[in-house]
């Protein structure tokens, strides 16, 4: 058994698969097993991982008969672990060399079940890299701490739900596995596995690099520019982790912040619907309008929220784009149904 299992699922990433899988192998903790899921990649993606694999046997392929997406390709890499701790990192992001080494030293300082560590997004734009934290909700970047989760309940609801700068202990995460076929599948499983934790730690050292590209299929910035459907599903996922914390009688304890939770994350998808190219004013007006109305219907009023308010005092693009729609919700807003208000939206998108 090693200490750690990094799972990275790939597709079509040809152009940062080595890059990737190479922060991982050269990392200073030397104990860990690389577990790649190939997605049924059409470019060069499998002849440069199965290089890879043929000088260092820590590397284990898995290869997918067709495309299925992250969170079956991630529940794949579950399967196979074999790691005390499991990581994640998307096959276009890479870790600073360091990472791994500092997350150990942490464990066995604290025996926390989660550990986080700072992550950076950037901009990758030709060979010019352009930092986007002041785009980014996190908070957390530059916190060191240990705590039980229901001392610190703003900390469920405002952490990061992405799971790739973030350590779990392999009997934490159990039988517990991602949504599939569904965008945003790891804010469910992260933010499950965060309320069920007895111990979470966070460091300031290691560094995970979260890079988006104008010309990726799948990133945040393609969701931006043309938003589609699938943008309710971001409700089925608030959905689904209020019933994990039901089931885990979990709930009763991190209500508020499960709730505070639902409404950062369902309200995040207006950022797609306000600065996307693809939609006209009048549009976008109703689509905001729409998305907010749902958003308090199933949760709560986000305006008003508590926990929302830290966020809004620490993140100046985020209290700019929270008045904005607060303004325009008061202006424009109608009381409606909730499959009113998903009948309207399909319409519209």
């Amino acid at each position: 058994m090693s200490t750690f299992s990094v799972i990275v699922p790939t597709y079509n990433n040809s152009q940062n698969i080595k890059t990737c899988i190479q922060s991982i192998q050269n990392q200073t903790w030397k104990d860990l097993e690389i577990i790649i899921i190939d997605d049924a990649s059409t470019d060069s993606t499998p002849q440069i991982i199965e290089n890879l694999a043929s000088t260092d046997h820590r590397i284990k392929i898995i290869q997918n008969e067709k495309n299925h997406g992250a969170g079956y390709a991630r529940n794949r890499g579950l399967d196979r672990a074999n790691g005390q701790y499991i990581t994640f990192v998307d096959a276009d992001d890479f870790l600073s060399l360091n990472t791994l080494v500092k997350v150990q030293e942490a464990i066995q300082e604290t025996q926390a079940e989660i550990l986080r560590y700072p992550q950076q997004s950037f901009l990758k734009i030709n060979s010019m890299l352009v930092s986007l934290d002041f785009f980014s909700n996190n908070i957390y970047n530059h916190q060191s701490s240990t705590f039980h989760p229901k001392e610190n309940l703003p900390y469920i609801a405002l952490e990061s739900p992405g799971v790739c700068n973030k350590v779990f202990k392999r009997s934490l995460i159990d039988e517990v596995r991602f949504l599939e076929d569904k965008k945003w599948e790891d804010y469910p499983f992260c933010t499950f596995l965060l309320g069920k934790a007895q111990k979470i730690t966070l460091i300031t050292e290691g560094k995970y690099y979260y890079q988006h590209t104008l010309k990726h299929q799948n990133t945040t910035f393609q969701d931006i520019h043309h938003p589609n459907q699938n943008i309710l599903e971001i409700y089925e996922c608030c959905d689904f982790l209020e019933k994990e914390y039901q089931d885990q009688q979990l709930f009763e304890t991190f209500q508020s912040a499960i709730h505070s939770s639902q409404k950062i994350h369902s309200m995040q998808r207006t950022r797609d619907i306000l600065f996307s190219t693809s939609l006209n004013w009048e549009t976008k007006k109703k689509l905001l309008t729409l998305l907010i109305n749902l958003t308090e219907r199933k949760y709560g009023n986000p305006f008003t929220d508590e926990t929302i308010q830290i966020l809004r005092q620490q993140k100046t693009f985020y209290q700019l784009r929270m008045n904005f729609l607060s303004a325009l919700y008061q202006k424009e807003k109608k009381l409606e149904s909730i499959q009113e208000i998903e009948n309207q939206i399909r319409k519209l998108i």
